[in-house]
C-alpha cells in the first residue's frame, strides 16, 4: 500500500502546489465542491482563509512542495494514512474530482430553495418550454418541406428562455429531462440550447450575448433536416459514406442562413463550427483551439452532454455524473480542460436529473441546483428505505435540515435507470402538479 503524508498546516502558511486533502471543518457548507482538490491561485487560498484555521495537506500529492520536517510541532500533526494502490489508480481514466475544478467561488446569482415555489416556478416554465418546443416543431417541417424559415422568430423564444433561466434555472433545466427517442431532435435542439443558456450565464456572458449564444444552440441542428432519415435513424454503424452525409449537416445549416439579417454571426458560426474540435479532430473545417469561437466551444460542450444523457435508437443515454466523467476523459485533445472543468462546476456534483440514494436508503432524483449548498439539493423521493416506490412522490429539500442532527446526506449517485426509475415520467408529474407532497 501507498502511504500518504498528511500535514496539518496552517492557512496563512498555504502556498500554490499543495494539495489540501482535508479541512479542519466538514465540506458541507464551504466554498469546495469535493475532498481533495491542489491549490492553483492565489483565490483559492483565500477562500481556505476565510473558511478555516487549518488544513491537512498531502504532500505526495502536492507539486513543487515539500515539507520541512523541523516546522513540525507535535507528533499528531503527522499522520499517516493507508491510500489505494498506486498502480491500481494509475490504469483507471482521469477523473475531474482531483483537478482544480474542486473550488467553487460563491455565486454571483444564487437563489433561495423553497420547494412550494420552485414547483409554482415549474408550471410556469413547463408553459415556456412548450411553445419552444411548437416553435421548433414548425421550423424543422418548413426545412423538411422545402420553405423559408424565420430565424427571428427563433429570438423571440430565446429571449423568453434567457429569462427564465434568470429567475429560475433550475426550473427550466429540470425540464430538458424530457426526453424521449422519437422526438429526440427536436427536444435536443431545445435542450442544448436552455444547457448553453445555463453554461453561458455560469461563465458570466452578458444577457446580450446569452440572447446571442442561444439563437445559435437553438438553431444549431436544423441542417439534419436536410439529411436522409434513414441516416439519422439507423440503429447500426455508418458506413463511410453515410458518415460523410451526416457530417455535412453543420455546413447545410450555415448555408440555410447565413444571409439572413435576423441572425448574428457568432450565432451563425455556433450553426458551423459546434463540431468542432480543440486537436483539429472535428468538422466541417478541421479547426483547432482558438481558431474555434468561443460560443461554438460552448454549445460542443453542451451538444456532447445531451446526446451521450439520451436514448437514441442506437444507444441507451447514460446518467449526468457518468456523462461528466466520461468527457472530462476526453480533454485536452477533444475540448479544453478548463471549459469542461467550468461545466462541471455548473452542473455541480449532483446534476439535475441524477438519481441518488440517501443514508437512509431512500433513493431519489435530482430536481434542482442548490447554489449556495451544493451538495444539498431538493430532490423528489421515489423509493423508501426497503426500494419500494411511494404512493405519492415527495419533495425534500435537503438544504432545510442543514446543521441539524437529523440532516440527511446524499450517499452514493446511482447508474441511469436504477432500479427502474424513469426520469421523464417524473418530469411530466412534476410538470403537472402530480408532486404535491412537499417535506
Amino acid at each position: 500500500m501507498q502511504e500518504t503524508e498528511r500535514i496539518k498546516v496552517d492557512v496563512n502558511a498555504l502556498k500554490s502546489g499543495m494539495y489540501v486533502a482535508e479541512l479542519d471543518r466538514p465540506w458541507l457548507g464551504t466554498p469546495f465542491l469535493f475532498q481533495g482538490f491542489p491549490i492553483t491561485t492565489d483565490e483559492e487560498i483565500v477562500q481556505l482563509q476565510q473558511c478555516c484555521e487549518y488544513v491537512f495537506v498531502d504532500a505526495t500529492q502536492s507539486v513543487g512542495w515539500e515539507p520541512d520536517m523541523r516546522l513540525l510541532r507535535r507528533m499528531d500533526e503527522y499522520l499517516v494514512l493507508e491510500q489505494p494502490d498506486a498502480d491500481a489508480s494509475q490504469s483507471q481514466p482521469p477523473r475531474f474530482t482531483t483537478q482544480r475544478v474542486n473550488v467553487q467561488s460563491e455565486p454571483k446569482h444564487g437563489w433561495k430553495q423553497d420547494t412550494g415555489t420552485f414547483l409554482a416556478t415549474l408550471q410556469r416554465t413547463r408553459e415556456t418550454y412548450g411553445r419552444t418546443h411548437e416553435y421548433v416543431n414548425q421550423v424543422l417541417d418548413d426545412v423538411r418541406l422545402g420553405r423559408a424559415i424565420d430565424p427571428a422568430g427563433a429570438k423571440e423564444v430565446v429571449n423568453t428562455l434567457v429569462d427564465a433561466i434568470i429567475t429560475n434555472e433550475s426550473a427550466l433545466v429540470w425540464l430538458t429531462m424530457l426526453k424521449h427517442r422519437d422526438e429526440y431532435t427536436s427536444q435536443h435542439s431545445i435542450n442544448v440550447c436552455i444547457m448553453s443558456l445555463l453554461f453561458g450565464r455560469a461563465l458570466g456572458l452578458e444577457k446580450y450575448e446569452l440572447q446571442e449564444l442561444g439563437h445559435g444552440a437553438l438553431l444549431h441542428d436544423i441542417g439534419k433536416m436536410k439529411v436522409p432519415l434513414e441516416i439519422l435513424n439507423k440503429t447500426t454503424p455508418l458506413t463511410d459514406a453515410e458518415l460523410a452525409e451526416l457530417k455535412l449537416h453543420a455546413g447545410y445549416g450555415y448555408e440555410m442562413l447565413c444571409d439572413s439579417r435576423d441572425i448574428g454571426a457568432q450565432a451563425l458560426d455556433v450553426i458551423r463550427s459546434h463540431h468542432e474540435r480543440v486537436d483539429g479532430s472535428g468538422y466541417p473545417r478541421g479547426l483547432k483551439g482558438d481558431e474555434i469561437g468561443r460560443f461554438a466551444m460552448i454549445v460542443s460542450v453542451v451538444d456532447v452532454y445531451d446526446a451521450i444523457t439520451s436514448d437514441r435508437v442506437y444507444h441507451m443515454g447514460i446518467s449526468p455524473h457518468e456523462a461528466i466523467n466520461l468527457m472530462y476523459g476526453w480533454t485536452p485533445h477533444g475540448f479544453l480542460r478548463e471549459l469542461i472543468e467550468s461545466f462541471i462546476k455548473c452542473l455541480g456534483i449532483y446534476p439535475i436529473g441524477s438519481i441518488v440514494e440517501l443514508e437512509t436508503g431512500e433513493v431519489g432524483v435530482v430536481m434542482t441546483m442548490n447554489l449556495a449548498q451544493r451538495l444539498r439539493p431538493i430532490i423528489t423521493l421515489v423509493l423508501d428505505c426497503d426500494k419500494r416506490p411511494y404512493p405519492v412522490r415527495k419533495l425534500l429539500n435537503l438544504a432545510q435540515f442543514a446543521g441539524d442532527d437529523g440532516a440527511v446526506n446524499i450517499q452514493r449517485i446511482l447508474q441511469s435507470n436504477a432500479y427502474g426509475i424513469d426520469v421523464r415520467s417524473l418530469v411530466l408529474e412534476g410538470a403537472t402538479e402530480e408532486i404535491r407532497a412537499v417535506v
